[in-house]
């Protein structure tokens, strides 16, 4: 039997052969840049959900605080000299509003536990200013992403320098010639350490900018002053006493806003 030579290549399938190297060479190129693409700054607005006794609702339960669902902004950046690890920060505005109506009937209850004589005399005396919790966190920290495709899922653990503000109170009562009450608590930065921690998502949908969407907790916890003064003569004068109690800050955060993704 005779064999023939095997025949050579022939010259299509050379090309394809090249250009199939020359696709994989750049597909890697592509994923290596788009990985170094992390990087971002962002906007988000959202919900403030308060956890714990923050949200409470019992004037006899230290530390509660009354707290609604509220209002939420946030500043956020982070950096990822690696593909997957980095650093990121946050500047986070939140405020709650207090329900003041029930505040306010659980206050006046206390008052005339106190003081049963005024009775008769308290909802024609009363005057009753109760403001808004806020806080404003700039935190730092390890950040973690994920990328698929046009997805990043983001993981960090952010914490550092928290500054709370209470709900500011004025709750004067006057009977009789000689005879008041007042309850008081200042509308001031209290400094604290707090922390976040949570996750997110980026889509990128157009070049650089993506739309954002993160979950995350909040946590702080200031010391709140509470000032009474009670004058029930005056010849032997007011009795003023403060008394302090820390307040735990506790939100969960639910944003939604829009990011720019770059490249160190």
């Amino acid at each position: 039997m005779y064999l023939y030579p095997a025949s050579k290549p022939k010259i299509f399938d050379i090309v394809n052969t090249v250009n199939f190297k020359l696709l994989l060479v750049f597909f890697m190129i592509s994923t290596t840049s788009m990985a170094q693409n992390e990087s971002f700054l962002g906007l988000c607005l959202g919900a403030a959900l308060p956890q714990g006794v923050y949200a409470e609702k019992d004037f006899y339960t230290e530390g509660a605080g009354y707290a609604n669902t509220g209002f939420l902004f946030t500043f956020d950046a982070a950096i990822f000299p690696d593909e997957y690890l980095g650093f990121g920060m946050t500047v986070s505005y939140g405020s709650n509003n207090p329900d003041k109506t029930q505040y306010k009937e659980d206050v006046i209850k206390d008052v005339l536990e106190r003081f049963p004589e005024l009775d008769e005399l308290l909802e024609d005396q009363i005057y009753f200013d109760y403001g808004t919790w806020r806080y404003l966190n700039f935190h730092a920290g390890p950040a973690f992403t994920i990328p698929v495709g046009k997805f990043n899922f983001d993981l960090r653990g952010l914490a550092g320098l928290s500054l709370a503000w209470a709900p500011e109170q004025q709750f004067p009562i006057t009977w009789g010639e000689d005879k008041s009450f007042s309850r008081v608590v200042e509308d001031k930065a209290i400094p604290t350490l707090g922390f976040t921690l949570g996750a997110g998502v980026r889509y990128s949908f157009k070049g650089g900018y993506v739309i954002r969407v993160i979950t995350e907790y909040s946590n702080c916890k200031p010391t709140i002053e509470v000032t009474e003064d009670i004058l029930e003569s005056i010849v032997d004068g007011s009795e003023i006493t403060t008394r302090e109690y820390e307040m735990p800050i506790k939100n969960i955060h639910i944003g939604v806003g829009i990011a720019y993704n770059f490249e160190l």
